[in-house]
């Protein structure tokens, strides 16, 4: 029995020296590239495209071209180094899935078989392209492509810029910054912060632990933020901004305005109240500044209120003003649970 039992082992050892996935014997001998790429692969499609990229652990970055070709660099690293390699050798390494036909590609990276390496992609597509891109571990960018685009990744940034058409994009763990585009976005991240300059679109976003900066935003603006700071200047209406933690600063604001916190103050300047507006903290004073002139409905409310009341009917007390300017009109609503309030007229 003694001698069966160092067969087998032996027997063991030799296939399981022999039997080594694809590149695991001579990954060693790939060279580091002096290119920011592997290798690139060129194809032909029909406008609109629809772009399907997937992968585990690299960074995704997309861009318009002019012209129905997709030009897709792949970047394979190996400890953050980019690997000198081909398509044929990458197929042993992982497994792909590459389809194409007159209006699609799809590039799908399910699985890397070697430790310390990651795929990611550097792509030229037409500007008519819908793009779903996912990552599990990378930055994302996509810029200047119209279309319908769906952007994930678990824990890096999104970068998203010159947009037209609706976008949707998710990150576990990092920033979302999107500039310069007219689009629809709806875009979350659970860590992160979130930055927006000049849009022209409506736009629905959200932090659990992050700040939000939004300047040259029309004509919609939803943002929440569970623990960070909220700061926009520039906007056009409706703004609809909230936070659990956070201060909220709003300067310029033409528009409706709904602006609440729990645990910070509020800054608001309005140049055109065109709407309701409503201001609420449960920590914090508020000051606030709105357009003189105008026909009011005021429900305030404080520890103590600083304001002028000219050609007011109502009550008015130190802690509560509730009543008309001017004949009333648009509602004015402003609360602070803990602090006080200075509402003036310019």
């Amino acid at each position: 029995m003694k001698t069966v039992v160092v067969f087998l082992l032996t027997g063991s050892l030799f296939l399981s020296s022999c039997f080594v996935p694809g590149m695991s014997g001579s990954d060693s001998t790939f060279k580091s590239s002096d290119k920011e790429y592997s290798f690139i692969q060129e194809y032909t499609v029909s406008s609109p495209l629809s772009l399907n990229l997937s992968t585990s652990g690299g960074n995704i970055n997309t861009v318009a071209q002019d012209g129905n070709g997709i030009e897709v660099a792949f970047v394979v690293k190996k400890r953050n180094q980019v690997v000198d390699i081909s398509l044929e050798e990458l197929k042993k390494l992982a497994d792909i899935e590459i389809t194409q036909n007159d209006n699609s590609l799809t590039i799908n990276i399910k699985h890397i078989h070697e430790r310390n390496f990651s795929i990611g992609f550097s792509v030229k597509t037409p500007v008519n392209s819908s793009c779903n891109l996912n990552t599990s571990g990378g930055n994302i960018s996509l810029s200047a492509v119209n279309g319908k685009q769906d952007v994930n990744t678990s824990g890096g940034n999104i970068d998203l810029d010159k947009l037209t058409g609706t976008v949707t994009a998710n990150t576990s763990g990092g920033n979302i910054s999107i500039s310069d585009s007219k689009a629809t976005y709806i875009a979350t991240t659970s860590g992160g912060n979130i930055s927006m300059d000049n849009i022209d679109g409506k736009l629905k976003v959200s932090t659990s632990g992050g700040n939000i900066h939004a300047n040259n935003v029309k004509p919609e603006l939803n943002a929440g933020t569970s623990g960070g700071n909220i700061d926009v200047s520039n906007a056009e209406g409706p703004v609809d901004v909230n936070t659990s933690g956070g201060s909220i600063t709003l300067d310029k604001i033409a528009g409706s305005v709904k602006a609440e916190t729990s645990g910070g103050s509020i800054s608001a300047n309005i140049t055109k109240l065109s709407g309701n507006l409503y201001l609420h903290t449960s920590g914090g004073g508020i000051n606030a500044t709105i357009p003189s002139g105008l026909g009011l409905d005021l429900d305030l409310s404080a520890d103590h209120i600083d304001t002028q009341l000219n050609n007011f009917s109502g009550t008015a007390k130190k802690d509560r003003i509730n009543g008309q300017i001017s004949g009333g009109g648009i509602p004015v609503h402003i609360s602070a649970s803990g602090g006080s309030i200075t509402l003036s007229y310019r």
